[in-house]
């Protein structure tokens, strides 16, 4: 059964260079906002201007629509959209993922900047074998910055600590080949998080 698998596995990969080959990153956003993506978006973390964005106007009253993005762990130049279980912003703070993002006048990139290691956490069991897992838990910050995409405006800075004070009860351990059997959790800056964007969209 495992070489079928493969085989599928090796065809997709084929399929997924065939179609960013042309030199498009596939991340270029649209000139038509109906067709503006949380992915096209993810581009203003980067200092892009996405001349197809809703304009922002700081004078005017809200709601200014947001979409929120976090620093990948293991790229820093990739920003991954947050889906609002994640954030758990109201609905109406942004605009259903299945939708175009062309009301969107708001990006809000949140990366972590520093951690420190608050405890190590031992004796985790994982199933079926004599192996314990390790859970490293994180005091961290994160700096939070909103752009104006339609001109690459930075609109504000913030910075959030966050805090880790016990171990998890309940972890899910990667237990294949290679795996070193250490997770790491960081402290989440949820709640204050929506506080802070809060002040932006609904000044």
């Amino acid at each position: 059964m495992k070489k079928p698998l493969f085989l599928l596995f090796f065809i997709s990969i084929l399929l997924g260079a065939a179609a960013c080959d042309g030199g498009s990153s596939g991340t270029e956003p649209p000139s038509d906002p109906a067709e503006l993506k949380s992915f096209h978006l993810a581009e203003a973390c980067t200092g892009t201007v996405i001349d197809v964005a809703a304009a922002y106007d700081a004078g005017s009253d809200g709601p200014h629509l947001i979409a929120m993005y976090s620093q990948n762990s293991f790229d820093e130049t990739v920003y991954d959209f947050m889906f609002p279980s994640q954030t758990n912003f109201p609905e109406d703070w942004t605009v259903p993922v299945d939708q175009p993002f062309s009301d969107i006048e708001l990006v809000g990139c949140l990366a972590r900047v520093e951690e420190t290691l608050v405890e190590t956490c031992e004796g985790y069991e994982i199933d079926e074998t004599d192996d314990e897992g390790v859970v490293e838990i994180y005091d961290a910050v994160y700096e939070l910055t909103i752009y104006a995409p339609k001109t690459g405006e930075v609109v504000g800075t913030e910075t959030i600590e966050t805090f880790m004070d016990e171990c998890p009860s309940f972890v899910m351990f990667s237990t294949g080949p290679g795996e070193d059997l250490v997770e790491e959790r960081y402290g989440q800056p949820t709640d204050e998080l929506a506080n802070l964007v809060e002040s932006y969209m609904n000044p």
